[in-house]
């Protein structure tokens, strides 16, 4: 390839014109235009400043120009055999994509063609991406509206079909546009128990989980949450389930969770709000029971926030405080897999489980 064309090609891949170019490398722009169609050929004074202009190896340039570069003549006159006897073999070599190894011999040829600059280092590839900080966290100080859909947009494809089997007064949902799911709102408010749901097999793209997550034994101890005897009957014989206070609370979380198996559809999200609490004077990281139970059926564990109250909680009668205070939830992410494949972040919905 002749220089000027190949100059040519630079100036146009930075977007440059002629002027703005002759002006940035001190030259008349006739003259530049010139050196593009060949009719001359600019000193080494102007390709070291065409090169450091359009961020090109000045190497290359020189040699299109018929010079050998500046920084190579002293390796060259001081071993002007091995010089080209490196080159010979470069030529001879050149298309064959050759992996042999280097002998001997050959080691002091390749130090004298380093030195010449005759065999550059390769620059590392730029990463991919932008660089940014505007990132979702897994800790977040504020409310569960502002959490959830940071969480929905690493895990769930616009357009996804959820089934919100705790829906409530679709609190969640207030900072979610409506018509990016398609919803399915129940409750056991309207007659829907989340244990026993009135969807398909393997009919939804995720399914979320909320129940009332603490027995409420009296007193104040956990103002705020919802009444889980209330709900579900937690401390009375026919709530589904033969365990009473934290245990039924578990086993409620058990049962519906093997009812979103049922629905979910393969690869599908699982989204679950917990917190941890004191039970009996007993700590009950309800988190990492939830976690065990949840992988012995299949779940895949893919991610864990951390809510932190934005307010104090409650005041309670304490005689002698032996547990600290619970003041954040959980919400946990699961994924319907066979374990063989790796989440790579949500895709567009598809039919069938």
């Amino acid at each position: 390839m002749q220089f000027g064309k190949r100059l040519r090609q630079l100036r146009k891949k930075k977007g440059l014109g002629l002027k703005p170019l002759a002006k940035i490398v001190r030259v008349n722009h006739a003259y530049l235009s010139r050196i593009e169609a060949s009719h001359v050929q600019p000193s080494e004074q102007v390709i070291g400043r065409l090169a450091r202009a359009l961020g090109h190896d000045e190497a290359e340039l020189m040699i299109l120009a018929d010079r050998i570069p500046p920084k190579w003549r002293t390796a060259i006159k001081m071993s002007p055999r091995e010089t080209a006897s490196l080159i010979h073999e470069s030529l001879a070599e050149y298309g064959k994509g050759t992996g042999r190894q280097i002998g001997s011999g050959e080691s002091e040829r390749r130090r004298v063609g380093a030195q010449a600059g005759l065999f550059v280092k390769p620059k590392r590839k730029s990463p991919d991406g932008i660089p940014t900080n505007d990132l979702v966290f897994s800790a977040h100080l504020g409310t569960n509206d502002e959490v959830f859909p940071k969480i929905l947009s690493l895990y769930v494809a616009p357009g996804s079909t959820v089934a919100d089997v705790t829906y409530g007064k679709g609190v969640f949902w207030k900072q979610v546009p409506k018509a990016l799911y398609r919803v399915l709102g129940t409750d056991l408010t309207t007659g829907v128990n989340c244990r026993s749901l009135p969807h398909e097999d393997v009919s939804a793209d995720c399914v979320i989980l909320d129940p009332p997550y603490m027995h409420t034994p009296g007193g104040t101890a956990h103002v705020g949450h919802q009444n889980y005897e209330s709900y579900y009957r937690n401390n009375s014989a026919g709530n589904g389930s033969d365990k009473k206070y934290h245990e039924a609370v578990v086993d409620l979380y058990v049962a519906a969770g093997n009812e979103a198996w049922r629905v979910l559809k393969r690869e599908g999200i699982f989204i679950v709000k917990c917190a941890d609490e004191v039970c009996a004077n007993q700590q009950r990281l309800t988190h990492v029971e939830l976690i065990n139970e949840y992988t012995k059926k299949g779940f895949i564990v893919e991610d864990l926030f951390v809510l932190l109250r934005q307010n104090r909680p409650g005041v309670s009668r304490v005689i002698k405080q032996v547990h600290a205070r619970k003041n954040h939830s959980y919400f946990l992410v699961f994924r319907k897999s066979s374990g063989k494949s790796r989440w790579l972040g949500p895709r567009a919905s598809s039919a069938g489980g």
